[in-house]
């Protein structure tokens, strides 16, 4: 079993989603935007296979403009050695990658407009797997789409379109449920007309669910339509925000309830994307805490990156923490404790002990301006995004690796 996330690491600074907007498109600005992109996707790709994750979503943006009538630019063979060297990497260490189209893409609109452009776009994203040159258990995971008054048309109307698409866009495609529109049921019907797999999306599936379907039923159906030449089963998982907008994924992934959810679907050996706000951190959270192998050294690595986003929410906590760690916790304790704490509202009198801590590795290294900056923070009671951008800038200048490489700028 694999776990993966979308697209951006928070816990190393590389991106595959620079951009670029029309007016400034030209050759150079392309060419020096898309390898930037290609070179961090090897970068993360390093990053995620130490720390064991070995599934990726890969940004659609990667190759800015992509699908643009714009682009003219043969850029699968300008970036060749690249793209191969990424390929041969992902495929020499097993890892699994996959692209989303956005919302944008519909391949059962009723304007043929957006029909030609969204099939123009999967085929963006087929050429950028292939030129990859790795085989068709990588996928693009795509929406059926909207309903258009008439939902029976508008899957006929995927049926037809799909059929459209390249052999080698029909081989990588694969349907997802949404949370509005198609069923875990509407999309197992066009699965089976289309012979391709279907990816099951917990959260999608509690907000626009089929009555009377259990979870192994679902999962049953939907293995199905996994063949062997397409791999592992792949799951979508989330948890809710709990925010006033339905369907959106929350800041991190609940211990409790992912292993809940990992002993229904364990049995299944799917692979499975989190689709998290927190990206690779929740994932080597759900990945250690299914370890067999729990391991000390671990519990002590994970408690230095979470300890100081502990002390801001409560001192008192801290010392729990502390004690829990030194009395050698399982890792799916230590990570319920975590979940409990990041669930704290923040405090002024936890959050300015705090920066009094990471103040402690400047304070006799830092300019007079700089002190003064700090100062002015405080007396202000300034503890916003601003401040941590300060301190994290000074942990940059002065090299301050252990406060680097701790959690406490990510949230």
């Amino acid at each position: 079993m694999k776990i993966g996330y979308a697209c951006i690491p928070l816990s190393i600074n590389a991106s595959t989603s620079r951009r670029l907007i029309i007016k400034n498109f030209d050759y150079t600005n392309f060419f020096t935007t898309t390898e930037a992109n290609l070179k961090d996707l090897k970068l993360i790709l390093e990053h995620n296979k130490s720390n064991n994750i070995f599934m990726f979503r890969i940004s659609s943006d990667i190759i800015p403009l992509g699908s643009h009538k714009i682009n003219n630019i043969e850029w699968w063979k300008v970036f060749k050695d690249i793209l191969e060297d990424a390929g041969k990497f992902i495929n020499e260490n097993n890892i699994r990658v996959s692209m989303h189209p956005g919302q944008y893409t519909v391949l059962n609109s009723n304007s043929e407009e957006v029909v030609a452009n969204s099939m123009r776009d999967i085929e963006y994203h087929t050429l950028f797997l292939d030129s990859l040159k790795v085989d068709y258990t990588n996928k693009i995971v795509l929406h059926i789409g909207g309903v258009y008054g008439d939902k029976k048309a508008a899957m006929e109307r995927f049926l037809t379109n799909f059929k459209n698409l390249s052999p080698s866009a029909q081989k990588r495609l694969i349907i997802e449920n949404d949370d509005k529109s198609y069923t875990i049921k509407d999309v197992l019907y066009v699965s089976k007309n289309l012979g391709i797999p279907v990816v099951f999306d917990n959260l999608h599936h509690l907000l626009n669910p089929e009555e009377n379907l259990s979870l192994q039923y679902i999962l049953q159906e939907v293995a199905s339509t996994w063949r062997k030449s397409d791999g592992a089963m792949k799951l979508h998982y989330s948890d809710s925000s709990g925010s006033k907008r339905a369907g959106a994924h929350s800041k991190f992934v609940f211990t409790e309830n992912f292993l809940a959810y990992y002993e229904q679907v364990k049995n299944f050996n799917p692979d499975i994307m989190l689709e998290v706000k927190d990206k690779d951190i929740s994932a080597i959270k759900c990945l250690q805490c299914i370890d067999s192998v729990q391991k000390v050294h671990t519990l002590y690595i994970m408690w230095a990156k979470y300890k100081y986003l502990v002390m801001e929410k409560d001192y008192k906590l801290y010392k729990e923490g502390s004690t829990m760690v030194n009395s050698k916790c399982t890792l799916t304790d230590f990570y319920k404790f975590i979940d409990k704490t990041l669930m704290l509202t923040l405090s002024e009198k936890n959050f300015l002990n705090t920066a009094y801590h990471v103040w402690g590795y400047f304070k006799d290294v830092a300019t007079i301006k700089e002190k003064e900056r700090f100062d002015m923070y405080i007396n202000n009671k300034d503890f916003n995004e601003k401040f941590k951008l300060f301190i994290y800038k000074l942990a940059l200048k002065y090299n301050t690796v252990y406060l680097l490489e701790s959690y406490y700028f990510l949230y």
